[in-house]
């Protein structure tokens, strides 16, 4: 039976919704959460600075000018000691020798006098640099 003729069945619409075949593949849907208050952290009044200006970093800068100046001072005097000892070994010398050996120990406490100086400008240079550098 060829027939070429259209057929006059009528197809009557389903009622409900079609559901696809299962493919055995879910889809993720996640759920979006939202807070239900915001949490905030507390606002500090006051904010922490650079390093260097935090309180215990100054006190450790203070502390080592401090240190610098007592040895400075501490040594001034035993140098101004030794200069006076030269001073009056010269005043009191007898012979041309004792008055050489004098003068040779004013220059030795000069030379101390300016290796202590030249020590303490490194030391307060490195302790500069060092505050500029935080």
């Amino acid at each position: 039976m060829n027939d070429s003729r259209p057929s006059s069945k009528i197809i009557n619409a389903p009622s409900g919704r079609l559901k696809p075949p299962s493919s055995g593949v879910s889809v993720w849907r996640p759920e979006v959460i939202l807070p239900r208050a915001s949490v905030t952290a507390p606002r500090r009044l006051v904010m922490p600075g650079e390093p260097a200006l935090r309180p215990e970093a100054v006190r450790a800068q203070v502390d080592a000018a401090q240190s610098i100046l007592r040895s400075l001072s501490s040594a001034r005097t035993a140098l101004s000691a030794q200069a006076a000892v030269a001073e009056l070994r010269e005043q009191f010398a007898d012979s041309d020798r004792a008055r050489v050996s004098a003068a040779m120990e004013t220059y030795r406490v000069k030379a101390a006098l300016d290796e202590m100086l030249s020590g303490t400008l490194r030391q307060v240079t490195a302790l500069m640099e060092g505050r500029s550098e935080r």
